[in-house]
């Protein structure tokens, strides 16, 4: 019995230090894995990280400067092709005023003489005829020849006068020209601008005679001028007989005028 009893105790023994040990190494096991939180999340044994090397620090290199570079400069305003194409285009609009003021000038003679005519008709209704003196112009046979550039630029200011209504003026000078021997190429002009200066000074009598000059030239574009000026003057004298004779023979002479269709019309 009381060897039943140790053997027993005996056995206990070895039992319990097999448990102990089992245990122990369970333990051992799970504390080298890895630890259980309390909430149940596996946390992983952190890491020994390996010591970082001191880095040595970098030598900075001296920076280059690069060449800046430089953009032309703008030049401000327009530049000298505009401005030449500008200039251009005022000479070309210039030109094209000057021709619109010579336009504007022949439409003002043909209106002038439209007032004639109708000053001339109401003269002869509301007041008897006057009869002016006769006035005698000495006659200058002009030299053949083309005229000089001076005489030329003599003319042309005395046409502008004539123009600007200063007719004495511009008769004094178309008669220097005539005095002083114009050639013909200018001469018959000059007569006509005298007619015409007297027949706006109402110096009928004489206008008509320097018209009668004009067509006393072999050679001069002025004739057909001078013709309708003559029945125009005839008019504002009253003599209506002479007037009518004029035109006929303005329509006789002249048949391709412009002035034609105005003396036919007189003629009705």
């Amino acid at each position: 019995m009381f060897r039943l009893s140790l053997l027993r105790l005996f056995l206990i023994v070895c039992l319990v230090s097999i448990g102990l040990i089992g245990c122990g190494g369970s333990e051992e096991a799970v504390s080298e894995d890895e630890l259980v939180t309390d909430t149940g999340i596996t946390e992983e044994t952190p890491v020994e990280q390996a010591p970082v090397e001191e880095q040595t620090p970098l030598v900075q290199q001296p920076v280059q400067e690069l060449p800046v570079q430089t953009q032309p400069v703008q030049q401000e305003g327009p530049t000298r092709e505009q401005l030449q194409n500008d200039l251009d285009a005022q000479k070309s609009e210039n030109v094209q005023l000057k021709d619109q003021v010579s336009s504007l000038q022949q439409s003002n003679n043909v209106l002038t003489n439209k007032v004639s005519d109708l000053e001339a008709a109401n003269a002869a209704l509301t007041s008897a005829p006057k009869k002016s003196e006769p006035v005698r112009i000495e006659k200058r046979t002009a030299k053949p020849g083309t005229s000089s550039v001076e005489e030329v630029r003599a003319y042309e200011g005395a046409v502008s006068l004539a123009r600007k209504k200063n007719y004495r003026d511009a008769m004094s000078e178309m008669q220097t020209l005539l005095n002083t021997g114009i050639k013909d190429d200018y001469a018959d002009n000059c007569h006509y601008w005298l007619g015409e200066c007297s027949y706006q000074l109402k110096e009928y009598s004489q206008a008509i005679q320097h018209f009668q000059h004009v067509l006393g030239y072999k050679f001069s574009e002025k004739k057909d001028d001078a013709q309708l000026m003559i029945a125009q003057s005839y008019e504002r004298l009253g003599d209506k007989m002479k007037a009518q004779a004029e035109y006929q023979r303005l329509v006789e002479m002249y048949p391709t005028s412009e002035y034609a269709k105005r003396a036919r019309a007189k003629l009705k």
